[in-house]
């Protein structure tokens, strides 16, 4: 084992019985296991992982209620916003 997976395995042993519930309702809100989220926990912390996985799950439900952009739609808009600034340029540059 290397010295990173060794660092972050003695992490996890060490970790307090709140810490460890916390680490367990992550892994099922994420619908992971503990151990399977653990290294991202490890690297960015609690607050950020969890932060990520509340977003993820807004996301999701925003995508199944059809509050979405297409594609095509992103795709036009930032063609009309590049067209814009290019115009710009030209008359002023």
């Amino acid at each position: 084992m290397n010295s990173r997976l060794k660092k972050q395995a003695e992490a996890l042993a060490a970790l307090s019985a709140a810490d460890r519930a916390r680490l367990e309702h992550l892994a099922v809100l994420a619908q992971l296991t503990a151990d399977e989220i653990w290294p991202e926990v490890w690297q960015y912390g609690f607050d950020d992982v969890e932060q990520s996985i509340q977003a993820d799950i807004e996301g999701q439900e925003d995508i199944a209620a059809g509050r979405t952009i297409s594609n095509e739609d992103v795709m036009a808009q930032a063609l009309q916003i590049v067209e814009a600034n290019a115009r710009r340029k030209r008359k002023t540059g």
